[in-house]
């Protein structure tokens, strides 16, 4: 006996319209499966990694452009920043509670994989590294190996027993812009400030510019050793007890003879002098730079005159607050500057003094 070919029931067939929002449904899902992966992925911190050591030294590289972030609440960035610093502790009294406790701690910047970091501490303190631990965001703790100051600019410069770390990235000459946007950090708690119009310093000192330098401060009150990064995560530098800042390119322009043992030094230009506005007509000379350095004493041999104006160091026109950080980060014995001459320009190489 031959039977009819089974037949679904009426309740079993999809119209053609409900087919398609079923579909839809399905591309929607696996959307939103999708973003909440890389989200995921953010709050996880696969998102940020570090730049450090690809070459371009700022800002980040990620699986999508890096956020810039403008809400304090921000745990991302904050948990990004704490896991390129430790918290120096001492050693006995971690060893005794386990916990981080809130006084007589030091927040350190990492500066290279193989545990050497940065930190601001007050000039009269001592540091034994027996007598220290490191402990990081995830709870692991660190011996430190050695300490070695910069009396200076009060900080201290260190190296940690392990490798693998996560390393900070300096900041750019450009972000040296009054009223610039910081993120100011300090017992890892994050507040916003901005960077104060710079001021020139009164007394002649010798400089990395000769005789004429300019500070650096922010616009709020901050705690003493505070960290400031940039809205890109980058390194800008610390607060000292005194209400100081210590920019990054401090840091920068010194560390790795920090860590070949070298004594510390510090590169100047053989000059003195003072920052000056240009005229239009200067201006015009000068590819339509706005500032200018005057020279008004020179060492001999330096290919220097009296009255010549720095307008660039390297390829970079200077402004009155940068110069001191492009003559710091120039690498080598001599340092690249173009400058006005009799309303001529003239290209010129001048070999760095180094003040120990």
């Amino acid at each position: 006996m031959l039977h009819p070919p089974h037949l679904p029931p009426k309740s079993c067939s999809v119209p053609l319209y409900r087919r398609f929002m079923l579909s839809s449904s399905l591309i929607i899902i696996t959307i939103i499966a999708f973003v909440s992966g890389l989200v995921g992925g953010i709050v996880s911190d696969v998102y940020i990694v570090s730049d450090q050591g690809l070459g371009t030294n700022i800002g980040f590289i990620s699986r999508g452009p890096a956020p810039v972030v403008t809400d304090v609440e921000d745990p991302v960035f904050l948990r990004d920043q704490l896991r390129r610093s430790v918290t120096l502790v001492k050693k006995d009294v971690y060893t005794d509670v386990g916990y981080i406790p809130l006084t007589n701690t030091y927040e350190a910047v990492l500066l290279t994989d193989t545990g050497w970091f940065v930190m601001s501490a007050d000039r009269e303190s001592i540091f034994q590294p027996e007598e220290w631990l490191a402990v990081t965001l995830t709870g692991e703790t660190y011996t430190v190996d050695s300490f070695r100051k910069d009396p200076e600019y009060d900080l201290v410069y260190g190296t940690l027993q392990g490798e693998g770390f996560r390393v900070t990235s300096f900041a750019s000459v450009s972000s040296l812009i009054p009223g610039v946007a910081l993120w100011a950090m300090h017992e890892s708690v994050l507040e916003r400030t901005e960077l104060a119009y710079p001021s020139p310093v009164a007394e002649r000192v010798r400089t990395a510019v000769g005789d004429a330098q300019y500070t650096f401060a922010v616009q709020s009150s901050l705690a003493s050793r505070s960290i400031l990064w940039t809205d890109e995560g980058a390194l800008f530098g610390f607060v000292n007890a005194d209400g100081s800042l210590v920019p990054w390119f401090v840091i920068e322009s010194i560390y790795t003879d920090v860590f070949l043992g070298k004594t510390i030094s510090r590169d100047t230009l053989p000059i003195a002098g003072h920052m000056v506005r240009l005229t239009e007509k200067q201006r015009v000379d000068a590819e339509g730079v706005q500032y200018g350095f005057f020279v008004e004493m020179f060492s001999e041999g330096s290919g220097i005159k009296k009255g010549d104006l720095i307008t660039h160091v390297g390829d970079i026109a200077i402004e009155p607050w940068t110069m001191q950080a492009l003559v710091a980060q120039q690498k080598g014995e001599s340092v690249s500057l173009r400058l006005l001459r009799e309303g001529e320009r003239v290209d010129i190489s001048v070999l760095k003094d180094i003040q120990d």
